[in-house]
């Protein structure tokens, strides 16, 4: 079929040649500079002139096909060297996997220099030295990385690991900004970068990072790591606070707490600014509505500790019986009371309760030591010694507090986790002992506990 189609076109430009010459018998010169010319006729020229352009088109058309041949050539040679090194590199990491190290990182050397171009195999040998321990070999090869590939992120980050292993700072920083430099989105060296600036109490640049951050970021976590820095950048310029200052910082935790009703840390520091404009009244409104929108007891204790200091005791009592009336059950609540009375030296009051949790709720170390406590208010040093022996072992705290991210024992509550960088992670460590929301015990403390 192919040479009848050449044959009939042949036969057609035959035809269209006689065709030219029988209308054109004329000759015509072809000037090629100079003054130099070629006599010929019309369907001469013009049948050369196709010939030509048909010539050249086939020539073209062969060193582009000889081109693309020669591109899928090297292409295909590319693909089989790196399913070569690919399937090296898998024999390297099955050393590993059987414990041989040392063959492991003979064979990663290997690769390196024989396919100078394999990010892969230098990250393997950097992860071989790291997980030895000889941290000085691992970055040796992530430099010889850098020398051979340019600055690329993986290896970087891997650079990261062995400055952070050697706990060596100024090169991580150096390292993040590396990475930054190639690539200003890295989502991971921001988190990295935003958490040294954490570490070294640089609120002001650990913030400006986690704006970014929070900007492709949309979780719990997230959003409590920017409170919690912004908590921490008005906690550090309290002391130094004054006048408007605390105004401005009152209404930047009010903000917060619009933010994130719960987030305890912001409660406690905002009763402090109202402490030390001497706005008690208010302070103590901030921890009854915040004990009401979380249920955290440090809200009970740090009532305690004001209304005390202030003279004013019954209040605080008042507020714990109010809280019983509505929680009856919650044995808790009955044990800080108990504690309160207690300290307020109601000796028979603490005891008739710690005797009460004692018939309903079995024995705990924490309630034998404040019937012990009792008895010694009494005199009663045999009976004490004997709620002592019950007590044992003696927890450190009466409440002891927890991490709910990472579960390390604190004894006091703080507002920040330095085991996990948490903020507002840190409750009371046995379960079920926080009164439940109500709406009873909301209206109780939220009528104006904004500044008027």
């Amino acid at each position: 079929m192919k040479y009848k189609v050449l044959t009939l076109f042949f036969c057609v430009f035959l035809v269209l040649y006689f065709y030219l010459s029988y209308l054109n018998p004329e000759d015509i010169n072809f000037y090629i500079g100079n003054g130099r010319y070629y006599t010929t006729s019309v369907a001469n020229f013009v049948t050369i002139s196709f010939v030509a352009g048909v010539l050249i088109s086939v020539i073209l058309g062969f060193f582009s096909d000889a081109g693309r041949a020669i591109s899928s050539w090297r292409a295909g040679k590319q693909a089989r060297r790196r399913e070569e090194f690919k399937e090296a590199l898998e024999k390297a990491r099955s050393y590993e996997l059987k414990g041989e190290r040392e063959k492991a990182i003979d064979y990663a050397n290997k690769l390196i220099r024989s396919a100078p171009d394999l990010e892969d195999a230098y990250l393997l040998a950097a992860d071989l030295h790291l997980g030895a321990k000889e941290y000085d070999k691992a970055r040796e090869i992530l430099r010889l990385a850098e020398a051979n590939l340019g600055k690329r992120e993986s290896v970087l980050f891997k650079m990261v690991r062995v400055d952070l292993a050697t706990k060596d700072m100024t090169r991580v920083q150096k390292d993040l900004k590396d990475i930054l430099s190639v690539n200003e989105s890295s989502l991971r060296a921001m988190g990295i970068m935003r958490d040294l600036h954490v570490c070294n109490k640089e609120w002001e640049q650990a913030l400006d990072l986690e704006k970014r951050l929070r900007k492709h970021i949309k979780t719990e976590d997230e959003t409590r790591r920017y409170l919690g820095i912004r908590y921490e950048k008005l906690k550090e310029s309290f002391d130094r606070l004054e006048g408007r200052g605390l105004e401005a910082a009152a209404k930047e935790l009010r903000d917060i707490l619009d933010e994130d009703k719960r987030f305890v840390p912001a409660y406690i520091l905002l009763a402090e600014v109202y402490k030390k404009t001497g706005k008690l009244n208010d302070a103590a409104r901030v921890y009854g509505r915040g004990y009401s929108k979380t249920g955290h007891i440090v809200f009970l204790l740090k009532m305690e500790d004001l209304y005390i200091a202030r003279g004013e005791p019954a209040v605080i009592l008042k507020i714990y019986r109010k809280i019983l009336d509505m929680a009856p059950t919650n044995r808790f609540i009955m044990f800080l009371y108990a504690k309160l009375c207690l300290r307020l030296e109601m000796i028979d009051e603490a005891m008739d309760t710690l005797n009460m949790l004692l018939a309903a709720e079995g024995e705990f170390p924490g309630l034998h030591r404040a019937i012990a406590e009792a008895h010694i208010d009494r005199g009663e040093l045999e009976s004490a010694v004997e709620e002592f022996r019950k007590a044992f072992p003696i927890e450190h705290a009466y409440v002891p507090f927890v991490c709910s991210k990472c579960q390390s024992a604190k004894d006091n509550w703080q507002d920040f986790c330095e085991s996990c960088f948490s903020w507002n992670t840190i409750t009371v460590k046995q379960e079920g002992l926080f009164q439940e929301e109500s709406p009873e015990l909301r209206a109780l403390y939220e009528q104006d506990w904004r500044e008027q």
